[in-house]
């Protein structure tokens, strides 16, 4: 049985859930930052339609959908993720070593869900794209370039499934996240700019130049 089969009612709530995790400090933050706050992010895009050569990690990795098995393991380690998994997303990945033990998690996600999504980045998904989101990397199988193989290997999924256009979002101050995103086959595409006052939300969308760099480049990917 699948994730998306099955109507999840009896996770907690994900405040209550980090606190009981010892993430208080966490939550202070999420809470602060709705008070007042500014954010960039980078909307980065790969052209599915182009050969791409998936990266390898330095350790061997498997692509799986996840199971309601993963879902204590992963609340426990980032209880932040309990919305997209209590939304009905579909579908989420996880990437396990051969002993099934999970090192990456992300959500592909379709246009047709884009009432679901339960975070709110001011981003409507067209038919041809596909977005991926909430992604994390477990703590122990950081450096390893995990992220750019998985990633890889979720973009394949989304090509599989007749995308055109694979999205992800990344804090444009993340360099580790957007060198994984590289390495992934992902450019610069859009800048998104958010604002928090007292509890509102406002945030835009500014297209970048064709061919712009990341922050740590000197020339563009080949």
């Amino acid at each position: 049985m699948k994730l998306a089969d099955i109507k999840i009612t009896d996770l907690t709530r994900t405040i209550p859930t980090m606190i009981a995790n010892g993430k208080f400090k966490a939550v202070l933050e999420v809470g602060r930052s709705r008070i007042y706050s500014n954010r960039t992010d980078l909307l980065l895009r790969r052209d599915l339609t182009k050969p791409f050569k998936a990266p390898a990690a330095k350790i061997p990795i498997h692509l799986r959908e996840l199971q309601i098995s993963d879902i204590p393991k992963i609340l426990k380690t980032i209880a932040e993720r309990l919305p997209a998994i209590k939304a009905g997303l579909q579908t989420c990945y996880v990437a396990v070593t051969d002993d099934d033990e999970i090192c990456y998690m992300q959500w592909l996600i379709a246009s047709s869900q884009n009432h679901l999504r339960p975070r709110n980045v001011g981003l409507v998904l067209q038919p041809d794209e596909m977005l991926l989101e909430w992604a994390y990397t477990f703590e122990k199988f950081r450096g390893l370039g995990v992220m750019a193989a998985a990633m890889a290997l979720i973009s394949e999924r989304a090509a599989l499934a007749g995308a055109h256009w694979a999205l992800t979002l990344v804090e444009q101050n993340n360099i580790a996240s957007l060198k994984g995103c590289k390495n992934a086959g992902y450019r610069p595409y859009k800048l998104r700019a958010e604002q928090w006052r007292v509890l509102r939300l406002s945030q835009e969308y500014r297209m970048l130049p064709p061919d712009s760099l990341y922050s740590f480049e000197t020339s563009p990917a080949p």
